[in-house]
Order: structure tokens, then C-alpha cells, then sequence
């Protein structure tokens, strides 16, 4: 399988939005932040994510970044996990879950119950696929982007 940095890459390629990386310093404040608020911690593999790009746009999918970023002078702003943790807070079907991202009709949230990526129904919550690490996660977004770039060579 591809490391996290390969894939990344390969998105990026791809005309993925990226992000400058965090200080990993960051992190854990705000997991303190989040257990405080009874919201899990992030997820280290995620935080190594973080370190690499803060968060990543590409596809219909949104991967949130530590904080909100602004973009395009205020027009926009990338989504960030500190932002959107009261979702999960005060809803009692993702507790244990903390909220990483999103797609069109789906949620993207690490499961620290199951200790998994999840994706879920953005409206009924049911689990659509599952990962034991981020990297496989991402290996599933980028896959035929991966398959496609090893056949041509």
C-alpha cells in the first residue's frame, strides 16, 4: 500500500486543495479542548495528516483542517475540526465519534469506540464503509487515481 505522503501526492496531482501543515504542537491543545467538551481526542494518524497538510479539498470530499481557514478574502472558509465539534457533542448518535469531514451525502468521522474511520449517511448515520487507519482511508479515496497511475507506467 502507498504511504500517506505517496497518495497525498498523487491527489494533489489531482487537483486537490491543500493546506500549509500544522505544528504538531497544535494538536494536542485542542484534543484536550475536545475531551473537555466530551468530544474524543484526534486521532494521531489524523494528526499525522494534519503535519502534512491542514486539511484537503478534492472531489466533492472535504478533509477539515485543525482550525477554519479562510480563503478568497473572506468568501470562503475551509471547514475545521474545532469548529464543527459541537455536531458531534450534542448528538447522541455520533457519540464517541468525532467529526473529521464530508462529502456530498456522507460523513467522515474517526469512530473511537470501534477505534475506525467511518463513513456515514450524512442522514441516517448508518455506516457506508469502514477503515482501521487513516492511511487506508485515503487509499480507498485515491485508489483509482493509484490504479490508473501504475497501469500507465
Amino acid at each position: 500500500m502507498p504511504t500517506q505522503n505517496q497518495i497525498l501526492k498523487c491527489l494533489y496531482e489531482h487537483y486537490a486543495v491543500v493546506f500549509s501543515p500544522i505544528d504538531a504542537k497544535e494538536a494536542p491543545q485542542a484534543s484536550v479542548t475536545l475531551i473537555k467538551a466530551g468530544v474524543p481526542a484526534i486521532p494521531t494518524d489524523y494528526i499525522t495528516f494534519l503535519t502534512a497538510t491542514n486539511g484537503l479539498s478534492w472531489n466533492g470530499i472535504t478533509l477539515f483542517s485543525l482550525n477554519s481557514i479562510e480563503r478568497e478574502k473572506g468568501a470562503f472558509f475551509h471547514p475545521g475540526i474545532m469548529q464543527n465539534y459541537a455536531f458531534c457533542q450534542n448528538n447522541a448518535v455520533m457519540k464517541r465519534k468525532i467529526l473529521l469531514g464530508w462529502g456530498l451525502e456522507t460523513l467522515i468521522v474517526y469512530d473511537a469506540a470501534n477505534k475506525e474511520y467511518q463513513i456515514l449517511d450524512r442522514y441516517t448515520y448508518e455506516s457506508v464503509a469502514s477503515y482501521p487507519t487513516f492511511v487506508d482511508f485515503l487509499y480507498a479515496l485515491a485508489k483509482p487515481l493509484l490504479e490508473k497511475a501504475n497501469t500507465s507506467k
